[in-house]
């Protein structure tokens, strides 16, 4: 007798054990991600001396005080900034760490070389 008592006993809570173990195991929806704003880029606002180097063209910053790559050259305009020695102000997005594509010249356009042939 106690043996079926047992049994009905263990079964029992082997039945509340998987109907209340799947009710907690339930996990909530996880919430409607909203998607993250896309990165802008870093605009840049240097004053400093542009140089020719051995890998292109850097521009010696006086504000801020740091060394930037130009990744867009242009010699026809580049050139003839570096003979002159002026300092100018240029207008610039960071494309990764110091290396910097120009978009204004002291307050102008800048445009970098067209390919030859284009």
């Amino acid at each position: 007798m106690k043996t079926k008592k047992l049994a009905t006993l263990a079964a029992a809570l082997c039945f509340l054990a998987a109907v209340s173990g799947s009710a907690l195991a339930q996990e909530k929806a996880p919430a409607a991600k909203t998607p993250a704003p896309a990165a802008q880029p870093l605009k840049l606002t240097i004053t400093g001396k542009i140089d020719k180097a051995q890998q292109g063209y850097i521009i010696q910053g006086q504000k801020p005080p740091e060394l930037f790559n130009i990744l867009n050259p242009n010699p026809n305009v580049l050139d003839r900034l570096v003979k002159s020695g002026k300092t100018v102000t240029i207008e610039a997005v960071s494309v990764m760490g110091d290396n910097i594509s120009i978009e204004k010249i002291d307050g102008r356009p800048y445009q970098e070389a067209k390919a030859k042939g284009k």
